[in-house]
C-alpha cells in the first residue's frame, strides 16, 4: 500500500464536505457572476445549491477532475482546487496527488461524482461518510474492467457508504449487475428546467435530401462522433446534401480531418463549447438530434435526449443499453443500432421522408419531455444524506430500487464476477495462455 493510501488522517472537522467531479467549479462560478451562460445542463442549478451548503455551515472544497488549476477561495466561500486526473500514463501519481488533497482537507463527508476506486478505498480506510453520486454505467467486458467492476461493487457496498445514487434507472439496474446491493441504490434526476412550449411543433423538411442534423456532447468516437460523420458521407454520396452541426470539446481536429477525408468537410461544422441556450438554438435550427454513443461510452443518461426533446426536433438515438424504454422506437423517437453508420444513416433517411412521423414526434415532444425526469432530485438527495436523520434515511429509502425487485431483477440478472471472470480465463487458456494462475491470484487479491 502506498504512504497517501496508508497514513492516517486527523480526526475530520464537523461538516467539512469534499466534492471531486468532472468539471471546473470554479470557473463556473466565475462565469455566473459575469453574467455568462451555463454550458451544460443544470450547471447553474448545481452550482448554486454547492454554494448554499456554506451559507447553512458546511466548509466545501471542490476538486475539479479535468485540468490543473491553484486552489482558491471563492466569493461564495467554496474552495475550488483542480487536478487533471487522465493525463496519459500518469495515472498512479495523480491519484495519489488526488488522495493527498483530499487528506490534507479532512473531510467528514465525500460526494463522489465519478466511481474512482482509489478515493473510494481511501474514504473507507478513514471512515469518511460517502456518497457516490454517478451517472455511469459498467458495459464493459474486457478481462481488466470486470476485475474493476468487481472490487468496485466491493466498496460500495461497505457501510460506510449507506447509498449509491446513479443518474436513471437503467443506470441503477447495471450496479446491481456488477453486484451491489440494491436496498442502497438511489436513482436520481434533475429537475425540467425547460419546456418544449417555447418552440412550435415543426412540419417535417420540405427537400428531405437536404437535411440538417444536430449533435452536442463529448467529440470523441466512443460518443458516436465518427459514425454520425460517416452517416453524412453515405448520404452525401447517395446524391443527397446532408449538413452535420457539433457542439462540444474534444478531438475536433482528428474528426474534422475525417470528414476532409471524405469529402465532406464543407458540410461537417464544429461549434466548440457554446452556452446551453446557444445549443437548443442549434438543436431547433436543425431537421434531427442525434445522440449516436457506442455501447462502449459508460452512459448514466444524457440530458441531451431530453434537450432534443425540448428543441422539437424529433431525437435519432442509438440502442445503447442506458436508453433503454426512455427512448422508444417511433413513440418519442427513433432507434439505430449503435456503431452502425449505415443504419444511422437509413434511420434519419426514413424519419426525414415520413412526414406523419417526423410531425408526430415533433408534436408530442410536450407529452414526451413531461415524464422524462426521475422524481428524487439531486439537491434534495444530497441534502438528506448530509442530514443523516432518521426521517431523511426513511425518505430516501423509498426510491431504493430494491422496491421494483421485479421489474428490475427480470431486466438485470445480478453479475456474478467470479463466474465471469473465471469464464474470461477460460477463453484464454484456449487462446494459447500457458497459465490462467495469474488471472486468478488476481481475483483473489
Amino acid at each position: 500500500m502506498n504512504s497517501e493510501l496508508g497514513n492516517k488522517v486527523q480526526a475530520p472537522d464537523v461538516r467539512r464536505l469534499l466534492i471531486a467531479q468532472f468539471g471546473d467549479y470554479g470557473e463556473a462560478e466565475y462565469r455566473f457572476a459575469r453574467g455568462g451562460e451555463e454550458t451544460y445542463y443544470g450547471q447553474r442549478y448545481t452550482v448554486e445549491f454547492v454554494a448554499s451548503l456554506v451559507r447553512t455551515g458546511y466548509q466545501v472544497m471542490v476538486i475539479s477532475l479535468e485540468k490543473d488549476t491553484a486552489r482558491q477561495r471563492l466569493s461564495s466561500g467554496v474552495e475550488s482546487v483542480g487536478i487533471q486526473l487522465y493525463p496519459g500514463r500518469l495515472r498512479l501519481p495523480r491519484t495519489r496527488a488526488l488522495i493527498r488533497i483530499a487528506s490534507q482537507w479532512r473531510p467528514s463527508h465525500l460526494l463522489l461524482h465519478s466511481p474512482i476506486l482509489e478515493l473510494l478505498n481511501w474514504a473507507r480506510a478513514h471512515r469518511v461518510k460517502t456518497l457516490p453520486l454517478l451517472a455511469d454505467s459498467f458495459q464493459s467486458s474486457r478481462f481488466r474492467d470486470l476485475l474493476r467492476y468487481r472490487r468496485l461493487a466491493t466498496a460500495l457496498n461497505d457501510s460506510v457508504i449507506p447509498w449509491v445514487a446513479n443518474h436513471g434507472s437503467n443506470a441503477c439496474t447495471d450496479l446491481v449487475r456488477i453486484g451491489v446491493n440494491p436496498e442502497k441504490i438511489l436513482p436520481f434526476d434533475l429537475p425540467a428546467f425547460d419546456s418544449p412550449s417555447k418552440w412550435t411543433a415543426k412540419r417535417s423538411p420540405q427537400d428531405p435530401s437536404r437535411v440538417t442534423l444536430t449533435y452536442v456532447g463529448q467529440i470523441t468516437a466512443s460518443k458516436g462522433v465518427g459514425d454520425l460523420i460517416n452517416a453524412v458521407g453515405l448520404a452525401n454520396r447517395a446524391g443527397e446534401r446532408y449538413e452535420l452541426v457539433l457542439a462540444g470539446r474534444g478531438d475536433v481536429e482528428t474528426f474534422r480531418t475525417m470528414a476532409y477525408d471524405l469529402g465532406i468537410g464543407d458540410h461537417v461544422h464544429f461549434l466548440g463549447l457554446v452556452p446551453r441556450p446557444r445549443a437548443l438554438e442549434a438543436m431547433n435550427a436543425g431537421d434531427v438530434v442525434v445522440v449516436p454513443s457506442r455501447h462502449e461510452y459508460p452512459e448514466g443518461m444524457p440530458h441531451t435526449i431530453y434537450e432534443g426533446l425540448v428543441s422539437r426536433s424529433p431525437i435519432v438515438v442509438s440502442d445503447h443499453p442506458m436508453f433503454v424504454d426512455r427512448v422508444i422506437d417511433r413513440q418519442n423517437g427513433l432507434i439505430f443500432r449503435a456503431s452502425n453508420p449505415h443504419s444511422l444513416y437509413e434511420t434519419v433517411h426514413r424519419l426525414v421522408h415520413d412526414k406523419l412521423l417526423y410531425e408526430k414526434l415533433s408534436e408530442h415532444a410536450d407529452l414526451a419531455s413531461q415524464t422524462f425526469h426521475g422524481p428524487l432530485k439531486w439537491d434534495h438527495l444530497i441534502s438528506r444524506w448530509l442530514s443523516d436523520n432518521p426521517d431523511d434515511k426513511a425518505w430516501l429509502a423509498q426510491f431504493a430500487i430494491m422496491g421494483s425487485s421485479t421489474s428490475f431483477g427480470s431486466k438485470c440478472p445480478k453479475f456474478n464476477a467470479e463466474e465471469t471472470i473465471l469464464r474470461k480465463s477460460s477463453r484464454l487458456k484456449r487462446s494459447s495462455l500457458r497459465t490462467i494462475g495469474t488471472a486468478q491470484s488476481l481475483f483473489r487479491r
